[in-house]
């Protein structure tokens, strides 16, 4: 495979700091991938119905390594930012970062089809964010 290859992120946080998570973990992807594009930050309701809102948002953009690398740097990311098993069974989620598109292929459908990707991901297609590929 050729890189760079195109990637769709999505990106959530239900915590008091969900702001500064959700900005700083855009400044991290957007900092690794190339011809980055972001989505507005919005509010969305837990999928789940009973946790915190979240802040969403998408980002679009090159990566420069295959699909498991890329997972392994927003996996370390959510790490970084103090994720753990426990704290997302507890429903308290500092950071979530999801490959849902790579190369073109829906990885996460489940995702993709969720309101808290779509908001995001119809405002980066009206905003021409896919045009380039």
């Amino acid at each position: 495979m050729d890189y760079p290859v195109s990637c769709t992120i999505g990106l959530g946080s239900n915590t008091p700091d969900r702001e500064f998570q959700i900005n700083q973990a855009i400044d991290h992807i957007c900092g690794y991938l190339t011809k980055c594009s972001v989505s507005t930050v919005y509010e969305s309701e837990a999928y789940n119905g009973k946790d915190a809102p979240y802040l969403n948002a998408v980002v679009h953009g090159l990566s420069p390594v295959g699909s498991a690398a890329l997972i392994k740097f927003l996996k370390d990311w959510e790490s970084l930012q103090g994720r753990t098993r426990v704290s997302s069974e507890e429903g308290v989620v500092p950071i979530d970062l999801d490959l849902v598109i790579f190369d073109s292929r829906i990885l996460r459908p489940k995702d993709f089809e969720r309101h808290y990707f779509n908001k995001g991901y119809r405002e980066l297609l009206a905003n021409g964010a896919f045009q380039e590929e």
